[in-house]
């Protein structure tokens, strides 16, 4: 069995065809063949159905893909952390992170990397915390940012910020006169909140309930870019971390309350996948994000409470 032929048959089993798989390597369609023909007689089953539609794998490929990818993983992982002994550390890491903390976390990250470890290649997946938790309990992320969430073997998480969160309002429109504001004093603003599915909307939907009442849910929109120009329009109220909306307040956009953390606060954890082993790569971009997020929190740049363990 040759590596080739695992190569080859994953293309296979990716393209379901041999001419695009042939054009995927830029490889001739007879190799291919003939490598997919050697390794079926090798392991003295068939891994494909030829159909006039394609190829199909068969019980016996299913069970042959999952483990030759797995093995194919881990070949290029120790080719990684072999380089990284050398002290150049070369790899792929895909990180996810929600939209409020992106425009404040990337571009000191991207900057860091660039500058010190231009081997690392990053792939950035922006997501409600919801979703970016969902990537990472599946496998489709390394490292992640996102609001605490129920612990699971999927990821390793730690704490690193507990955030106040603020009623968003117009520029321009008065303040509330008491501040830190209740939960009660929330529920007669008409709000634009993302939908049900995401963290924030779900910590919201429980505080108020556990409190006895409920927000006045106007409009649900899970973009936080038209969450932002609406609540600018001065229509409806939002609630978001101070941090999502520096820029808007700065510039009189959009005034900022401060809600009761001894009510309603949102934690960030940083987590890495359990779905395969930490990788040189991974463990740099998940130290950088811990090194920014705590640096920021203490100079004030980042609005929030580090957590005990970032704090000492």
């Amino acid at each position: 069995m040759e590596m080739r032929q695992l190569h080859y048959f994953v293309a296979l089993a990716d393209e379901a065809s041999v001419s695009r798989a042939a054009v995927k390597l830029s490889v001739a369609q007879p190799a291919i063949s003939r490598q997919l023909r050697l390794l079926e007689e090798e392991l003295g089953v068939p891994l494909f159905h030829r159909t006039g539609r394609g190829m199909k794998l068969t019980s016996a490929g299913r069970v042959f893909d999952g483990r030759v990818r797995k093995i194919l993983t881990d070949i290029g992982e120790l080719e990684h952390d072999v380089r990284a002994l050398k002290g150049v550390v070369e790899g792929k890491v895909t990180l996810g992170v929600p939209p409020t903390e992106s425009h404040i976390l990337l571009p000191r990250l991207l900057d860091t990397l660039r500058r010190e470890h231009p081997g690392v290649d990053l792939r950035i997946v922006e997501a409600f915390s919801g979703d970016v938790s969902e990537l990472l309990t599946t496998g489709h992320i390394d490292v992640a940012l996102f609001y605490k969430a129920p612990r699971t073997k999927h990821y390793v998480a730690d704490e690193l910020l507990h955030e106040s969160l603020y009623l968003l309002q117009q520029g321009g429109t008065p303040p509330p006169q008491d501040a830190p504001l209740q939960i009660t004093d929330l529920v007669d603003y008409p709000m634009v909140l993302p939908s049900r599915r995401h963290g924030l909307r779900a910590l919201l939907d429980q505080v108020c309930s556990e409190m006895g009442g409920s927000l006045t849910v106007e409009h649900e929109v899970d973009s936080l870019m038209t969450i932002v120009r609406m609540v600018e329009t001065g229509n409806v109220a939002t609630i978001l971390p101070f941090n999502a909306v520096q820029r808007e307040i700065a510039e009189g956009r959009i005034i900022a309350t401060q809600i009761d953390p001894m009510h309603l606060r949102r934690t960030l954890v940083l987590a890495t996948t359990t779905h395969h082993p930490v990788r040189a790569p991974m463990r740099i971009v998940a130290q950088l994000c811990a090194d920014i997020v705590h640096d920021m929190a203490a100079s004030g740049e980042w609005q929030g409470i580090l957590s005990k363990r970032q704090a000492g």
